[in-house]
């Protein structure tokens, strides 16, 4: 565990030193659908306590879906009062951003694969090492959200 927040920490320190601005993805971008998920998300301080939910998500696709959540955050006065979003930073498989609260780092990912979406909260205090956790949320697409079109078949 200490070596995983070692390299949050590292990461955290090298975003802050970047470019406010996301690197341009080379190549295909992952996959997104939009739908009904079930998601299930662990803490690492709480780990037999799993959080089960359903939720519409209905961005339309992979861009949508990194605009929207990072929408949201800068949308959120209470968020902004207390918190700086830093770079986002595009993978092959996702994106990951950090952001810099008060007393607190933290870094969330995103990764997606078919009909799945992993998100991974690191969150670090380094005033209190004990209290720093990691969340992960698996979020698998189980269907069409109520009144959406069912979206296109590859052929």
């Amino acid at each position: 565990m200490k070596g995983a927040w070692a390299v949050l920490l590292l990461t955290m320190m090298s975003w802050s030193a970047g470019a406010e601005e996301a690197v341009p993805l080379l190549g295909p971008k992952p996959v997104f659908v939009p739908g009904m998920y079930e998601s299930e998300s662990r803490n690492s301080h709480f780990q037999g306590e799993p959080a089960k939910s359903k939720t519409c998500i209905s961005s339309a696709d992979f861009d949508a879906f990194a605009a929207d959540t990072i929408k949201q955050y800068n949308a959120s006065p209470q968020f902004l009062k207390s918190c700086n979003l830093s770079e986002t930073r595009q993978m092959p498989d996702g994106f990951a951003f950090a952001m810099d609260c008060k007393g607190a780092k933290t870094v969330i990912t995103f990764r997606f694969s078919k009909d799945l979406v992993a998100q991974t909260i690191e969150t670090l205090i380094p005033q209190h090492k004990a209290a720093s956790s990691s969340i992960l949320t698996m979020m698998r697409r189980v269907g069409d959200c109520p009144n959406q079109k069912a979206p296109d078949k590859a052929t």
